[in-house]
């Protein structure tokens, strides 16, 4: 790597530090870690690298400036009216965007912000009353533990805002029953963190307002493309041929995002991620819809759906339910859920593997 470009490790404060930090998932593979580690990369001062998943089985290492970072986290501070009251309270990873936007957001605002360090619901519970949070953000998985456990919400926290994937209408009303103030939010490592949110637990239909630092459009195909101070300054490719590149994905200032959605005035409502797309059997399934429609009737665990390569047909479809109830449920309502092309070929009982910020992967 080249010289001012430090591996940030746990225990370094990741804003306060200065300089440009490498903030890589301790899980990554060694040998992409070390590719990783011998890469040159770009000389970009004041600059944070965070890895995503990058297309074909790769990894992409996003360069945000610390203008971006900040340029993020003020607008979310204004979405929220974030005070010098507050108190967050972060469960997601610093080496993600969603658990470092809310270390930036804290700095900004001169506010105490609390890490939690590895998750466990009940633990997160017992660390928001003890610190008196008022705001925190949660991934869709990290709800699910919550409800599941049972555990009612903090008297004195006032917004969870809820990323990283798309919440179920089912276990949000479940969470909201528990008295949790869920803000469903659309955001991207792109983008600095968020890009629209919820502004209160009423707004449930799918429109989002748009955070007022970015600009939002759609193309001919109708994915959402963002201009604004927080997007990206480029990124680094890691192929699986073994080749590196620095590349800046932005055409004159706009970044195309990989989501499909639609725009009605200051409003974003998302559809579906391109990768959740598949043809199968000549006909498009949208993989994102049918899950949550799954999930919907789900009530006694999580479930995910898989995909087998199939030569005849594109693709086959597997649903894989953490415990027997939830495989028993999932079950009997596959013939509602599912067209009759696209009846997954099993449905079995195993553990969902998740990242660190609770997504699944499709195969």
């Amino acid at each position: 790597m080249r010289r001012g470009l430090d591996l940030w490790r746990e225990g370094c404060p990741p804003w306060e530090s200065g300089g440009s930090l490498l903030l890589l998932n301790p899980r990554l593979a060694p040998v992409w870690r070390n590719r990783v580690l011998a890469a040159e990369f770009p000389d970009l001062a004041d600059h944070v690298w965070l890895g995503t998943s990058g297309t074909s089985g790769g990894l992409k290492i996003v360069a945000l400036s610390r203008r971006a970072l900040e340029a993020s986290a003020r607008a979310v501070n204004r979405h929220l009216a974030a005070g010098a009251a507050d108190v967050w309270v972060n469960t997601l990873p610093l080496f993600h965007v969603g658990g470092l936007g809310i270390v930036v957001r804290a700095a900004l605002a001169g506010v105490p912000g609390h890490y939690l360090g590895d998750w466990n619901a009940a633990e997160f519970v017992l660390k928001a009353e003890d610190c008196g949070a008022t705001l925190s953000a949660l991934v869709p998985a990290q709800v699910h533990d919550l409800v599941a456990a049972g555990l009612p919400a903090p008297e004195r926290l006032r917004a969870v805002v809820v990323g990283g994937g798309a919440l179920d209408n089912g276990l949000r009303e479940r969470a909201e029953s528990l008295g949790w103030p869920l803000l469903v939010s659309y955001g991207l490592t792109e983008a600095g963190s968020q890009v629209a949110a919820a502004r209160s637990e009423a707004q449930h239909e799918g429109w989002l307002p748009l955070l007022g630092h970015l600009e939002a459009r759609l193309d001919g195909e109708g994915v959402l493309e963002l201009r604004g101070p927080s997007l990206l300054t480029g990124w680094m490719m890691f192929g699986q041929d073994g080749r590196t590149r620095w590349e800046d994905p932005k055409r004159d200032g706009w970044y195309g995002t990989s989501d499909r959605a639609e725009l009605r005035g200051g409003e974003l409502r998302v559809l579906g991620r391109l990768d959740d797309l598949v043809k199968i059997r000549g006909e498009l399934v949208d993989l994102a819809a049918l899950e949550r429609a799954l999930q919907g009737r789900v009530r006694s665990g999580r479930v995910a759906l898989r995909l087998t390569p199939d030569e005849r047909n594109g693709f086959s479809l597997r649903v894989v339910a953490e415990n027997e109830t939830a495989r028993a449920e999932a079950q009997g309502a596959s013939e509602d859920v599912f067209p009759a092309f696209a009846r997954p070929e099993s449905i079995v009982t195993a553990t969902i593997v998740r990242n660190a910020l609770g997504k699944t992967p499709r195969y």
